[in-house]
This record gives C-alpha cells, sequence and structure tokens, in this order.
C-alpha cells in the first residue's frame, strides 16, 4: 500500500503526492497490475482524471481491490470531490478494515466535509491500530483544534514531535495552539522552528501570519 497522501494543516488539508512506484511512462494495459500501476504514475503527475479512469478500469477486472479503491479516494481528494473520496475509503475498510491509510484518509476527507466528530473517531481509530504514527497524532491535533479543543489538541502536536522530531507540521501544530493559550514565547519558538524545517508555501503562509499577528517579524 501506498504512503497515505493527506494531512490536515491547522485548518487547512495539504494533499501530498503519492509515493512513485518507478519511472517511465507506462503503455495503456489491461490487467489490474497494469492499470493500479498506470493510476499511481497519473497520480504522481498530477492527473487525477486520468487515474480516476484507470482505476475505475481497474475496478471492473477485480471489484473487491482494496487498493484501487485506496487510490480511486486520494484521486476523487485530489479533485476535491469528497463525498466520492469517503465512498471509496469506506469501501476499502469494508474489505480491509486494518488498513491505516485508508482510515487516516477517511479522516481528512471527513474534516473537508465538515464532519469533524466523525473525523476524530477516524484519526483515533487509525492511532489504535498504528500508535506511534506522528502523521495522524498531529492529523488528530488539527481536527481537536478546529472543535477548540486546544489543551487536548496541544498534547496531540506533542506527542507527533516526540514521534517524529523532523516533522515540520508539528511545530506549526504547536505555535498555534501556544498561540490560542496566550503562551507567546512557546509560541513563536514553535512557529520559528517550522520556518526553519518547511519549505511549503501554504504552511509558512500560515506560520508567517501568526507571527504577525503577535508582533513578530517572520
Amino acid at each position: 500500500m501506498s504512503h497515505r497522501m493527506l494531512r490536515i494543516l491547522c485548518g487547512f488539508v495539504v494533499l501530498w503526492a503519492l509515493v512513485a512506484c518507478g519511472p517511465g511512462t507506462p503503455t495503456p494495459s489491461q490487467d489490474l497490475p497494469s492499470l493500479i500501476q498506470e493510476a499511481r504514475v497519473a497520480l504522481d503527475a498530477n492527473k487525477p482524471d486520468e487515474a480516476i479512469s484507470k482505476l475505475q478500469q481497474a475496478l471492473k477486472l477485480d471489484p473487491n481491490s482494496v487498493e484501487a479503491h485506496f487510490l480511486l479516494g486520494n484521486a476523487y481528494a485530489k479533485k476535491e470531490q469528497f463525498a466520492q473520496a469517503e465512498e471509496q475509503f469506506l469501501q476499502a475498510l469494508k474489505l480491509d478494515e486494518k488498513n491505516t491509510d485508508a482510515r487516516s484518509n477517511l479522516g481528512v476527507v471527513y474534516y473537508r466535509q465538515g464532519k469533524l466528530q466523525e473525523a476524530e473517531k477516524a484519526f483515533r481509530a487509525a492511532l489504535a491500530q498504528q500508535p506511534n504514527d506522528a502523521e495522524i497524532h498531529y492529523n488528530l491535533g488539527g481536527v481537536l483544534i478546529t472543535m477548540n479543543k486546544v489543551e487536548d489538541a496541544l498534547a496531540e502536536f506533542l506527542k507527533a514531535k516526540e514521534l517524529n522530531p523532523s516533522l515540520p507540521e508539528s511545530y506549526l501544530g504547536l505555535g498555534s495552539a501556544y498561540k490560542l493559550q496566550g503562551k507567546r514565547p512557546e509560541a513563536v519558538e514553535a512557529l520559528r522552528k517550522y520556518l526553519e524545517l518547511s519549505g511549503d508555501p501554504s504552511g509558512r503562509q500560515i506560520a508567517e501570519q501568526l507571527l504577525q499577528e503577535m508582533g513578530e517579524k517572520p
């Protein structure tokens, strides 16, 4: 199974490219593995419509392909068709209830649809399966801070940082939570650490805005 591709970013969601399975341009095929591979390449190239076409063909060959449903959910999410993405992640979980990536991505598409309680439940279920996943802790923190559960969100961001000190988003989450708590020095330190680690334009814009709101230069 490929890496999960969705990540909450303090009230925003970043769609991350799928890990490529191999170089080169695939030739048209009709067998299941080739169609899935071609869909992966299309997603890597940010061509979700092409990926959807390939994956729909794949599911005609094997309606019970967990990977095809999972990737189709990712493709729909890239197009911000979150209801369709939700359907595909749920189908993947129906076929494989232990699929943590599908459960985590389901949490993100719930979040994007404003289904915050469902998103929290999905991330907690994912953590029950994979408790040491820093990204899932971060995502759960993003949901909780949106629900104004700042203390709980802070705990998740701290856990994400503990598990993976190199994960930039954990510092953005910490900066946001500390700012809401009125802990300015801690917020500034965390946000500056995020800017040191991250090159993501969307996240950097958020961090710089938060610093400016506290009268600090980015």
